[in-house]
């Protein structure tokens, strides 16, 4: 596997959003994979940070100079972890979606201006990634276009093949 500035970023936002977010890979309902997955991510954080030299996190910035930066850095990433929709919660939206399409004219006004905020929360999404990615450039300097392997992270005593899987913990 191959690790990037973009994997760092990935990586502070699955730490940030932390077991109970139901962000990214975390799973609703199984607290027990969600509390290995964020330990291996807080792991695999720390790797990266050894290898990059620095840090995303405002906490352990060595530099004092960037750290207005990382200020930055945490709320956008904050604020892309809250960016949502009103279907965000729904694992499953059938019966929802079924109701919709019987009500006629409300309906399709419900997924039309749905449609609409999907568009506006993707269009956030990539503007705060840009800038996510723009901030960790910048922090990282001369490492910012440093590209590790699984190999290297080994050598530093992280297995990134260790990682949790789903199927290893059976829903509670």
């Amino acid at each position: 596997m191959l690790y990037d500035r973009a994997a760092l970023v990935r990586c502070r936002l699955h730490v940030l959003a932390g077991p109970t977010s139901g962000f990214g890979d975390y799973e609703q309902e199984n607290d027990a994979f969600n509390n290995a997955l964020y330990a291996y991510n807080q792991g695999l954080e720390t790797a990266l940070e050894q290898r990059f030299g620095t840090s995303l996190d405002i906490s352990r910035a060595a530099d004092f100079a960037v750290r207005p930066l990382l200020m930055l850095l945490r709320s956008t990433a904050r604020s892309y972890l809250s960016v949502r929709t009103p279907w965000s919660d729904y694992l499953e939206a059938g019966l929802l979606v079924k109701r919709l399409e019987q009500a006629g004219p409300v309906g399709e006004r419900v997924f039309a201006a749905s449609h609409r905020i999907e568009e506006a929360v993707t269009i956030s999404r990539e503007a705060h990634m840009e800038i996510l990615d723009a901030l960790a450039q910048h922090v990282l300097g001369d490492q910012a276009e440093a590209v590790f392997t699984s190999g290297d992270l080994l050598a530093d005593g992280f297995d990134d093949t260790r990682r949790p899987e789903a199927s290893d913990y059976p829903d509670e």
